[in-house]
């Protein structure tokens, strides 16, 4: 992930999120004060373990709950392809995304910054994200 999101995101660090939605459009939301993220691909929640995902069939009730949790951090989920978030939450839980299309991509507008995820673009796959 290219290094102005990075950047952009830590500084603005921790986020709350005050809404969260998971509805028939397939599109996850969270967004608070001068934020907003807009999940297009696969998506899950974990802890320990798998907590809940896209294709869970609770997961509108589940991603209500994560309303007041505060994004506390972002690192890559992993070092295989260095491209997709781990959104790390105050409760020890974590928002991973899959972004593995350009028709999937994740949107996110942190203080007026608009960063768009876009995992068929060489330079976005080619630079780690730096923290």
């Amino acid at each position: 992930m290219p290094g102005p999101f990075a950047h952009t995101l830590h500084a603005a660090l921790p986020l709350t999120v005050d809404q969260a939605s998971w509805g028939d459009d397939e599109v996850l939301i969270l967004s608070g004060a001068e934020w907003s993220l807009a999940v297009t691909c696969a998506w899950r929640v974990v802890g320990g373990h798998l907590l809940f995902g896209w294709e869970s069939e609770d997961a509108r009730a589940l991603v209500a709950r994560l309303a007041g949790l505060d994004v506390v951090g972002c690192e890559v989920q992993s070092t295989f392809l260095p491209v997709d978030p781990r959104f790390l939450l105050a409760d020890g839980t974590a928002l991973e995304l899959f972004a593995a299309h350009h028709l999937e991509p994740w949107v996110m507008t942190v203080r007026g910054t608009t960063f768009v995820a876009s995992p068929s673009d060489a330079a976005w796959v080619e630079d780690a994200f730096d923290t």
